[in-house]
């Protein structure tokens, strides 16, 4: 009864200061705070209701992501039927404590505030002068690389965000790496060790969020202008069948709580994996090892996934998460066949479908594998149940592929096919083993090299030992991952080589079926927990000298994972694309100034389409962008032509792509200092054009052709 007056007490409190800031202050400092408090509350409650039998902070994190999983769903009902606007997001936030309160009074709930100190175990206990003086260090150098990350912002071109940063950080890093580390050894002071590895996590992931204040890659503008545009307007015309996932979460965000759309995006999927997975480990673990110290152990574990995925903030990054999310949930249900779980893992398959379908798809797979494993169906229709089993798995060894061509079917988007690649001979060609023996006689990078190219092989290992060491009592219990696998892994064969993407441009082309090997290794995580947690029970009882050589080779992996998660450029790769600069968003200004309020269209990389697209938002000639996007468009392949040869024949037949054409006289080539070949291009293009400029010392030029007078007998100059 105590605990239902709190609850009211606190939703009454909440509604005032939410509304007082939705009407009067407008403030983004409270509106965080509302935001932290609502998700922390109601989540808590929700989680009564969905897995009340756990621990209260495996209770909190389920319920946190169970509410995310709600808004979702509901807001994109809603963008279907109507729009999202920020009515709709109020009344969904003013209906929250009335839900909650209906939910709590129909299922049993612990009050947070009587168990807050209730992590993972009944009881509290004093922490050692040497554990504070480890968190207090541990904290210290997280802030000196918080500090030192935000004070050096990259504003220009870069290849690497490594070429600009100080060697300082990776210093801070390993050393707080090391530290937290070794409370995880320690297995005692587990809400304070959980906390440490939460900002140990984000650390490895915000960099680039942090120093590349303009934002980091290209899709992410797209999605940005997206959200942006939804905000203004509720919806987008046409409507998407995917991504509102992600875009409601935004909106819900950017209109409950008055928070930016841009902060939001760009933090978005690096706080909420920092924030969520570690908790989801720890949860999945402890049922799997059943040894608290150990499961605490297995979170260094979180270094060995392609944390490269969650850099960023866009769909296919926060459906991976939801999938690794819901693989981790999931482990209570396979062990111990607890079917109200059901209802969680259901709700989170829906959830991801809305975000990504390269995810979302596997996910719901995943989700119809748990219900129809054998040990749970009808018993008395065995033929029948075998029937539906093979069914499925045939199915899921296609669907992917089957998605894309109903999707070209449906866009008009072109695909091939390759019959030569169904030749086993050609499939082994494509295997190139020699990476893992290259040596560019640099001690520290070649062996962080030699860890990152073979990390998912040492994934696999690890999760092959486990499945062969434990095989018994497995075999069974796991099925459902391991059909995942074995289903991802024919989707990704067939993507990779009998399919062909030809409506991208060449080196893009397998970019859909590369996105299928961090679903595959996330599927094998519950099989990796296992195999770490048999190898640090052997370790533990080692000598000295064995464990700290297993820790430093932890925490070299952890910096190893640091460095490769994001783009290189050293004696090993050089990184093909170049981030956002100040130069390219003048430049796409000084070109609006240039045009005059009249039409146009411009010639430019991706960076420069990717400002367009922030600054000045969508603009289409019929079903033409202005700027080239996408690069396997037509549009793309007249700025390629242009780099190889800049005039004027090139500029007007350009323009004839564009429908109505006559009403689009102007043409603006757009060429970075960095581009191959850059000088002879822009010498070349200063002799045909009509009028150019140049940006950033130098780093762009822009040249305008006015092809108004021009007939099609233009000639090159």
């Amino acid at each position: 009864m105590f605990h239902r007056v709190q609850l009211n007490i606190f939703s009454l409190l909440f509604l005032a200061l939410f509304l007082a800031n939705a009407a009067v202050f407008q403030s983004l400092s409270l509106g965080v705070v509302l935001l932290g408090l609502y998700v922390a509350i109601f989540g808590w409650e929700l989680g009564g209701v969905l897995v009340g039998s756990e621990k209260a902070i495996l209770r909190w994190w389920v319920g946190m992501w169970g509410l995310l999983c709600a808004i979702m769903i509901v807001l994109t009902a809603s963008y279907y039927l109507w729009a999202i606007t920020s009515q709709v997001v109020m009344v969904v936030i003013l209906l929250t404590p009335a839900v909650v309160l209906w939910t709590t009074k129909h299922f049993p709930s612990r009050p947070l505030f009587s168990h807050a100190h209730d992590l993972w175990r009944e009881h509290r206990h004093r922490l050692p002068s040497r554990v504070w003086l480890v968190l207090a260090l541990s904290i210290f150098l997280l802030a000196l690389f918080f500090t030192i990350l935000a004070g050096h912002p990259i504003t220009d071109a870069v290849r690497s965000i490594w070429e600009r940063l100080p060697s300082s950080l990776f210093l801070l890093f390993i050393l707080a790496a090391a530290l937290v580390f070794g409370l995880l050894w320690r297995g005692r002071e587990r809400a304070v060790s959980l906390l440490l590895v939460c900002v140990l996590l984000f650390a490895t992931l915000s960099v680039a969020a942090i120093a590349l204040p303009i934002g980091f890659g290209f899709d992410s503008f797209i999605h940005k202008a997206t959200e942006a545009h939804l905000a203004q307007f509720g919806t987008i015309t046409p409507k998407p069948f995917y991504y509102i996932g992600q875009y409601a979460l935004v909106l819900f965000a950017h209109h409950g709580f008055q928070i930016p759309i841009d902060l939001v995006d760009t933090f978005l999927v690096p706080f909420l994996t920092a924030l969520l997975l570690p908790m989801a480990w720890y949860f999945a673990s402890a049922h799997i090892t059943r040894k608290r110290g150990i499961a605490m152990l297995t979170l260094t574990g979180l270094f060995l996934l392609p944390l490269s995925q969650f850099i960023v903030t866009t769909p296919q990054a926060l459906a991976n998460l939801w999938t690794l999310l819901m693989i981790l949930a999931s482990v209570p249900f396979l062990l111990e066949k607890e079917h109200p779980r059901l209802r969680v893992l259901f709700l989170a398959a829906v959830a991801t479908v809305l975000i990504h379908p390269i995810a979302g798809i596997p996910a719901l797979l995943y989700f119809m594998f748990l219900c129809t494993d054998p040990s749970r169906t009808n018993p008395r229709t065995p033929k029948t149940n075998r029937i539906v089993r093979v069914l499925l798995i045939a199915f899921a060894c296609v669907v992917l592929p089957l998605s894309f061509v109903l999707n070209s079917l449906v866009s008009g988007q072109s695909l091939g096919w390759n019959w030569a690649a169904l030749n086993p001979l050609n499939l082994l060609s494509r295997l190139n083993l020699s990476v893992f023996f290259e040596n560019r006689f640099n001690p520290l990078l070649d062996l962080v090299y030699l860890y990152g190219r073979g990390a998912m092989l040492i994934l696999i290992l690890i999760a092959v030992f486990a499945w062969v060491e434990y095989r018994g009592d497995l075999s069974r219990r796991f099925r459902a991952l391991l059909l995942m696998v074995l289903a991802l892994t024919v989707n990704y064969l067939i993507l990779s080589t009998f399919l062909e993407f030809t409506f991208l441009i060449d080196y893009e082309r397998l970019n859909y079926a590369s996105r299928l090997l961090p679903l595959i290794s996330f599927f094998l995580v519950p099989l990796l927990i296992l195999g770490l947690g048999h190898l640090f029970v052997n370790v533990k009882g080692q000598p000295l000298i064995l464990r700290a050589c297993v820790l430093v080779g932890l925490v070299m992996i952890a910096g190893s994972t640091l460095y490769m998660s994001y783009p290189r450029r050293d004696a090993y790769e050089t990184n093909r694309g170049f981030n956002v600069g100040q130069a390219d968003i003048d430049a796409v200004h000084l070109v609006e100034t240039m045009a005059a309020g009249e039409p146009y269209l411009a010639l430019a990389n991706q960076s420069v389409s990717a400002s367009a697209i922030q600054e000045i938002g969508f603009r289409y000639y019929g079903d033409l962008f202005f700027y080239p996007i996408p690069t396997g468009g037509e549009l793309y392949e007249y700025f390629l032509v242009m780099n190889e040869s800049p005039n004027r024949e090139t500029a007007a037949q350009a323009l004839e792509v564009v429908p109505q054409h006559g009403d689009v006289t102007t043409l603006f080539f757009l060429v970075n200092n960095y581009w191959w070949d850059a000088p002879r291009i822009i010498e070349t293009a200063k002799t045909t054009a009509d009028d150019w400029r140049s940006l950033g010392d130098g780093q762009i030029y822009l040249f305008r052709y006015d092809l108004a007078g021009d007939d099609d007998s233009t000639q090159t100059d």
